[in-house]
This record gives C-alpha cells, sequence and structure tokens, in this order.
C-alpha cells in the first residue's frame, strides 16, 4: 500500500502557505534591488502616483529627468500584487506588499500535485512532489517577496497543465476555443511579468498550430484560426492596457531602450552613461573570442543553477530519468523545449543578464514540472531496482520520498540561514535596507533636503528606506557620474563599499574638481556632486535652512 498521505487541495495549499509564512517573518523589507523596484513600484500605485518612479535605475532609454516613466525594462505585474496586497491592508507596509504573494504560494503544491498526478504510473505518489513544492529549496527564498517568481512558477505550472491535461466540461476538448483563450490569458500574464514571457504567446501559438495541424484540411484550417484569434483574445485582455499605456507615454507598443541591452560586452554596462556605444558595431569590436568567452562564461554559470536551484542537485538526476522515461508524452516534450529555449536565450542573446539572475527567473516557469518529473524519475528508478533487487514499490518511495523533502527542506534551511538571518539579532537580508534607513536619518541631520537627487547604487531600495529620489551610479569613472549628475540634477553621491566601478574613490576618498568628500557614515561616504559652472565650493544654498 502507499503511504496514505492527505491529498485535497486544501491540505497543499495550507501547507504551502505555512512554510512561506514561516520563512517571510525574517525579510522585513525587500532585500535587493529587484524586490525593491516591484515593492516601489506597488507603493507608487498606492500613494496615487501612477505609472511614474522617483528614480532613475539605468540610461537604456534616455529618460528625460524625475520622475520617469515606471516599468520601461522590467513589466508591471509582481508591482500591480504589491499594490493590491498594501490597498487590502490600507497600509504601504512591506508586509502587505507580500500579502498577494504569500497566498499565491499555496499554489505551488497543489499544481504540482495534479501535473504529479497525471504523469506519474501511480498517482499515490503525487505527495512527494507535493513537498518539494512546500519546502523548494533555494527558491524559498524568494516565496513571499514582490518579485516575478510567484507568478512565473504559477503561470508556467497552469500554461502545461491547460495545454496539456486539465479535462473538464468548462474547459473542454483539447481543442476548444476556451482552451485557448484561457492559454491566452494565461501567457499575458507570464508577458505582464517578465518581458521574457512574451516567448509563452509564441510557444502558445505553435501549441495550436502543432495540435490542429491546419495544413491537413480546410476544416482544420478553420478550427486554426479561431483558435489563433482565441489565443490573441486572451492575451490581449491582460495586455491591452498596457500595451495602449505604452503608446500613449512613447508612442510605441514597446517602450525604447532595451534593444540596446543585446551590445552589452559586461554586465555593469545596463547602467552606462552615456550609453550611446551599445551598438552592434562596437559589440562586434570585441572580438570573437570576447564575445565567445561570454557565453560560455553565462553556460557554466546557467547550468550551475540549473543544478542547484532547480535541480536542488539531488533531483538532477532524477528529472533527466523522468523525462527519458516520459520522453513520448507531448508535454514533455514541450517543456524540455521551453527550457532549451529559455537556456539558450539566457546564454547567447542575454548573456549577462542571464547569467546574473535572468536564467534563474525565466527558468523558474519550468520548475513545477520538474518537481513533477523528478518523481517520475524516483519512480522508474524503482521500478528497476524491482525487477533487478527485489525491491518494494511502496516502501521505496516512501523513504525515499520523504529523503528527497528532507534535502529539499535542508537546502531551504541552508540558504535562509546564510541569506536572511545568520545570527539572531543581525539578519543579513535586512542589512542595506537598514543601512539606508540610517543614512536617511543621517542626511536628515545635515539638513539634506528630501527634494534634492541623490546618486546611489540602488536608488529603488535608497527610496524605499528614505522615500528620497535618486540615480543610478552609472558605469564608468567620475567623469561619467558627474556627467550624470548634471543631466539629472544629482546634488550628492553615496558611496558604498560594494561600487565596483568607484572603488578607488571609496577607498582613497578625496575631494576633486566637481566632487567635494562630506563624511563617512556607516561605512557609506558622502560626497557633495558641485559642478563648478553652477555652484562654487562653498555654496549651501541647496541645503534645507
Amino acid at each position: 500500500m502507499a503511504r496514505k498521505i492527505p491529498q485535497s487541495n486544501w491540505f497543499w495549499y495550507l501547507s504551502g502557505i505555512i512554510f512561506a509564512l514561516i520563512g517571510t517573518q525574517f525579510q522585513k523589507g525587500p532585500g535587493y534591488m529587484d524586490s525593491a523596484y516591484y515593492t516601489v513600484g506597488g507603493l507608487q500605485l498606492f500613494e496615487g502616483n501612477g505609472f511614474v518612479e522617483p528614480y532613475i535605475w539605468n540610461y537604456l532609454a534616455n529618460p528625460k529627468g524625475l520622475p520617469a516613466p515606471a516599468f520601461v525594462y522590467w513589466m508591471p505585474l509582481p508591482s500591480l500584487l504589491a499594490f493590491m496586497g498594501m490597498w487590502l491592508g490600507r497600509s504601504p507596509d512591506f508586509v502587505w506588499a507580500k500579502l498577494p504573494f504569500l497566498l499565491m504560494a499555496g499554489f505551488l503544491p497543489v499544481l504540482t500535485v495534479y501535473l504529479t498526478r497525471k504523469v506519474i504510473t501511480n498517482p499515490a505518489y503525487a505527495w512527494i512532489a507535493g513537498g518539494l513544492a512546500v519546502f523548494p529549496g533555494v527558491y524559498a527564498l524568494y516565496l513571499t517577496i514582490p518579485e516575478t517568481f510567484i507568478p512565473y512558477m504559477i503561470g508556467g505550472g497552469l500554461f502545461v497543465i491547460i495545454a496539456f491535461f486539465a479535462n473538464n466540461q468548462w474547459i473542454g476538448g483539447l481543442e476548444s476555443f476556451q482552451r485557448f483563450l484561457l492559454l491566452g490569458f494565461i501567457a499575458g500574464w507570464m508577458h505582464l511579468t517578465r518581458a521574457d514571457g512574451l516567448i509563452w504567446l509564441i510557444s502558445a501559438f505553435g501549441v495550436v498550430i502543432w495540435r490542429i495541424r491546419p495544413w491537413q484540411s480546410r476544416q482544420k484550417m478553420r478550427v486554426a484560426i479561431n483558435g489563433l484569434l482565441a489565443l490573441l483574445l486572451g492575451y490581449l485582455i491582460l495586455t491591452g492596457g498596457w500595451y495602449y499605456r505604452n503608446w500613449v507615454v512613447f508612442g510605441s507598443m514597446f517602450p525604447p531602450g532595451n534593444g540596446k541591452s543585446l551590445w552589452l560586452t559586461s554586465y555593469n554596462q545596463l547602467f552606462a552613461y552615456p550609453n550611446d556605444h551599445l551598438n552592434f558595431t562596437n559589440w562586434l569590436k570585441a572580438g570573437l573570442p570576447a564575445i565567445i568567452h561570454a557565453r560560455l562564461d553565462a553556460l557554466s554559470l546557467n547550468l550551475q543553477n540549473f543544478l542547484v536551484v532547480q535541480g536542488s542537485i539531488i533531483l538532477l538526476p532524477l528529472i533527466l530519468v523522468g523525462c527519458w522515461s516520459k520522453r513520448h508524452h507531448s508535454a514533455v516534450k514541450f517543456e524540455t523545449m521551453m527550457w532549451l529555449l529559455i537556456l539558450g536565450m539566457m546564454t547567447i542573446v542575454f548573456p549577462f543578464a542571464g547569467s546574473r539572475g535572468g536564467f534563474l527567473h525565466s527558468g523558474a516557469a519550468i520548475q513545477i514540472f520538474f518537481w513533477s518529473m523528478s518523481v517520475a524519475g524516483l519512480e522508474q528508478l524503482i521500478i528497476w531496482m524491482k525487477k533487478a533487487r527485489g525491491w518494494g514499490i511502496s516502501t521505496s518511495m516512501t523513504l525515499f520520498g520523504t529523503f528527497l523533502i528532507l534535502i529539499n527542506l535542508f537546502i531551504a534551511g541552508w540558504f535562509f540561514y546564510q541569506r536572511v538571518y545568520r545570527v539572531p539579532n543581525h539578519h543579513v537580508w535586512n542589512e542595506s535596507i537598514e543601512r539606508y534607513q540610517r543614512v536617511g536619518e543621517r542626511l536628515e541631520e545635515l539638513h539634506i533636503s528630501k527634494q534634492l537627487i541623490a546618486m546611489v547604487n540602488n536608488p529603488p531600495g535608497f527610496y524605499w528606506a528614505t522615500r528620497r529620489p535618486s540615480i543610478v551610479i552609472p558605469d564608468g569613472d567620475i567623469r561619467h557620474a558627474l556627467a550624470a549628475a548634471k543631466r539629472y540634477g544629482a546634488t550628492y553621491l553615496l558611496l558604498e563599499e560594494n561600487q565596483e566601478n568607484l572603488s578607488n574613490l571609496y577607498a582613497n576618498p578625496h575631494d576633486m574638481s566637481g566632487v567635494r568628500l562630506l563624511e563617512t557614515y556607516e561605512g557609506v561616504r558622502f560626497f557633495l556632486l558641485l559642478p563648478e559652472a553652477e555652484w562654487g565650493w562653498g555654496e549651501i544654498s541647496w541645503f534645507k535652512k
């Protein structure tokens, strides 16, 4: 007999939420720039400011000034979810921004158990996949913060379920109008979550064409056209308003400047100012060896993420066995193709962004499938061992399944200890925001007005902590920083120890033309930026009186 584990959706939903709730207690604020960006985006909406940003974190779109149009590089859905939490709580506190993501975390095991029941021989063992989703390894760090992980995981899981498995009266058959409409809606959800989510719309079109094979008859051609129209309708229901906003603000369906990210020759060029050199000609001048080397490095890092994050190390061989054993299933072929497409895109097209987190984010869409395949792989291995060694399938599945869940729990706990908790009363996760909060208090003591624009390493995090506008320190030397400061009106620079491109100025702080050292506080160097054409060294009229 298989181990009896409660299989109700409510059991799995509440299990997912309870574990996520335990972890999120230690995350008092957005621990890094991406999460801070989405949190502040929700805050702007909550405060009635709309789709604008009180900072500039890259210069790709050549923004005119502050406030700048929001979501030019990243997509808005995580911020919309954070806003919904704040609206429900009638408060801008971070705990409310996290609420929608916490509630969504419970769907991970629900969808994983559903999918696993469809792909393994004995559905009774789906509890193993549910346990892996409840304790999701490294992804546990990101379950409840305003980010793309949870909405992308859920979108990816729903996509494969709706496209290949779900079967009830409302959804209809595999070629039904309503199924394709729902697939379009899911593709819209994923595109509003991440810019690369557009590939899921393209893949949905592929599903329609592959399934109906319109070239075989006129009747199938009509069915395919209706399916594609349903798909497009579902997609536009969710994204149509977003495209309209882009047209009104930018005069085009897509924001400007993002194409420049194709021509980066180092990650920090994402923050370059000016960035006219980000073009194909200069990219080619880097030389073929450098171009190839960057992509080989990205491939190495992305495969390491596949091993450690997506595969939890020990799950990876089971995932491969599971995919091989189910290789004839359409869903397995599709998900394998999508994973390879994501890997290729984040290795070849966007090697720097991909290896610095892009692949980790985009690959999350396949994670529910991977958990299911790991159980399929375990089941297949034990079936082989039953034939070779006479193993009992039920006992072995229970023993090894429990072991896999405990491994995932251990990985989650270890990463929480390293990146969130570390020691009592000193939570690493909250360090950067708390430092910015203390810096903000010091700026108040120095009577530096909140209307003045700072130049900092992490503008979204700085705004969340201090409610002060800022622009990002650009790639390059102090001349580039002063050029950006003059263009956007930044009047002081906060230099932190981890600022790579101005590390010499941090290590040897001194006055120079246009820059005056004010003080060092909490390990942060305070510099005044005084363009000589506008201010003398002694001018402080822009301070509060």
